[in-house]
């Protein structure tokens, strides 16, 4: 193939799928290929998926018939899917989709080069992730997407078994990353002007290597000089140890908030999903939280309509929602994944009420936010600005420590994107503030 050659990549899920894509890219860049928004105009069109979710997968098959048309005017043109959905379902994308020339599993990205140069020469590449198959973490050469924050992977793969989860398939047993590797990457990262580093994993807070537990990667990250923000990504309750709630408590770079998924509100419901602890436990980690770092805020995971999920099951997830009182919560009815246990159970709920409970649940939750939105008028937070808003053309967007979305006017300059915002209205999902230089930041 000769003159310029171009990429597009199409992200479906998580803080994970988006840096996958950004090593996929960066890897393409070093073979000559430059990014392109036009599908018309691509040599290569990678989707990158997620299978969490039945209807992501719905997405991904549809999506593929509407690139068909591309591949019958460009027979050169390789069509891959890549990522949990090529993992799980290769056989019903050769057999739906004839026209995708390659084939990827989530730990096989370092083979992307070699994959991609195989299609081309004999028409397809299959690659899907085996148990012993090594992890290979192609970060270095990651094209980093526009603003202020760059992901790190410290690990790869789930030992949960979860009933409804279909990752320790897609993404195989966990593998963590040497220290050095991820110190040195955050080094580079401060060098290249990142001032926000968030640490990705299936269950981060499970990391370890050698005598270090996540506690000490924390301690290790916020020691490097230019380490403004910390965050990381995805937590299990199971393994919120009191080491890492004082690093969070500590540290100066680790920011106030933290994702930890529930799933369920119910006793019952948590044991037929082999979550491995209770609503107890659950509240009693984010009462620990609570006590050692005020201001801290909390988004959720929630699953509605779980197979035998009762009302007093659901309203036991409300009465969850109602006393934890998250800034965010992320919430489905519940979709069967193949070859998850969940999947063979009985109790299936009714279509129309899980789309009922789960439009209650939003609703709760709507009325939650705004009123913690509501408390923050008049406070001023330290903003980090990432780029233009989607409010409207003349506003900048950025992020609290403690996770808000926060709008200032375009034009309003700051210190390296640090900005000391006072807050003067509230929306939906998001704040509305306005410069407040000399104030101290909550």
């Amino acid at each position: 193939m000769s003159g310029p050659r171009h990429y597009l990549i199409e992200t479906w899920g998580c803080q994970m799928n988006v840096h996958d894509s950004e090593k996929m890219a960066g890897q393409l860049s070093t073979m000559g290929y430059s990014p392109t928004s036009d599908p018309g105009a691509a040599d290569v069109i990678l989707l990158n998926t997620c299978s969490v979710r039945e209807k992501a997968s719905a997405k991904v098959f549809s999506r593929l018939g509407a690139l068909r048309h591309l591949k019958r005017d460009n027979p050169d043109l390789v069509i891959g899917v890549c990522g949990c959905v090529a993992q799980v379902e290769s056989a019903a994308i050769l057999r739906r989709a004839p026209h995708v020339d390659l084939i990827m599993g989530p730990r096989n990205i370092a083979r992307l080069g070699e994959l991609l140069e195989q299609a081309r020469r004999d028409g397809r590449s299959i690659s899907l992730a085996r148990e012993d198959d090594p992890v290979v973490f192609p970060s270095a050469t990651a094209a980093r997407g526009a603003g202020p924050r760059a992901y790190v992977t410290v690990m790869e793969g789930c030992n949960k078994t979860c009933t409804y989860c279909i990752v320790p398939f897609t993404r195989g047993r966990e593998v963590y990353r040497p220290v050095e590797q991820v110190l040195d990457e955050v080094r580079h990262l401060v060098t290249l002007g990142y001032p926000e580093i968030e640490l990705l994993g299936q269950n981060v807070n499970a990391y370890h290597h050698g005598p270090a537990d996540f506690a000490a990667l924390l301690h290790m990250v916020d020691r490097i000089p230019g380490v403004r923000r910390l965050r990381f990504t995805t937590s299990h309750p199971g393994h919120l140890r009191h080491g890492i709630v004082r690093a969070m408590r500590d540290l100066p770079s680790v920011c106030n908030h933290l994702h930890l998924p529930a799933q369920s509100g119910s006793d019952a419901i948590l044991a037929a999903m082999r979550r491995g602890y209770t609503r107890d436990r659950y509240i009693s980690r984010i009462d620990l939280l609570r006590s050692a770092i005020p201001g801290i805020t909390f988004s959720t995971d929630l699953i509605v309509a779980f197979p035998g999920e009762t009302d007093e099951d659901f309203e036991a997830t409300l009465s969850l929602v109602r006393e934890v009182e998250f800034d965010q919560v992320y919430a489905f009815t519940y979709s069967p994944r193949p070859g998850t246990d969940a999947a063979h159970l009985d109790g299936t709920v009714p279509e129309a009420l899980a789309r009922e409970r789960l439009q209650r649940l939003l609703a709760l939750q709507e009325q939650i936010s705004a009123r913690r939105n509501e408390a923050t008028i008049g406070r001023t937070f330290e903003v980090l600005v990432d780029g233009a808003s989607r409010l409207s053309p003349t506003t900048l967007q950025g992020r609290t420590t403690c996770n808000r979305i926060v709008h200032i006017p375009a034009g309003t300059a700051t210190r390296a994107g640090f900005l000391n915002v006072r807050i003067t209205r509230v929306h939906a999902h998001s704040l509305t503030g306005i410069p407040a230089e000399g104030a101290t930041a909550a």
